[in-house]
């Protein structure tokens, strides 16, 4: 989804003429689904290594459903009402250091 947006954005400033941006992603996090009813969530660092923080069993399924089920739900209902609907243009650790 995150380079769809960025396609997307990209494709309309070149039509208007404008700059393009690169590209600044980073990783959150890493869902795995162990069925419906168990899950394991590895928090990561921007360049997608594990870091400490996890989630396991009725917790992690029940993020990764509110994780999962967002983007489509958000983009559904703009359709019918305003709403400032954004995905993560990166963070602090994927900016560039001086």
């Amino acid at each position: 989804m995150v380079t769809a947006d960025y396609t997307a954005t990209v494709i309309a400033r070149l039509l208007r003429g404008k700059t393009v941006k690169p590209l600044r992603f980073g990783y959150f996090h890493q869902p795995v689904s162990l069925g419906r009813k168990d899950a394991v969530i590895q928090f990561t660092n921007a360049d997608d290594t594990p870091n400490r923080w996890y989630l396991t069993g009725k917790a992690a399924v029940i993020y990764k459903d509110q994780v999962s089920g967002t983007p489509p739900v958000a983009a559904k209902m703009s359709r019918y009402v305003k709403l400032p609907v954004q995905l993560s243009k990166g963070g602090r650790a994927t900016r560039k250091t001086a």
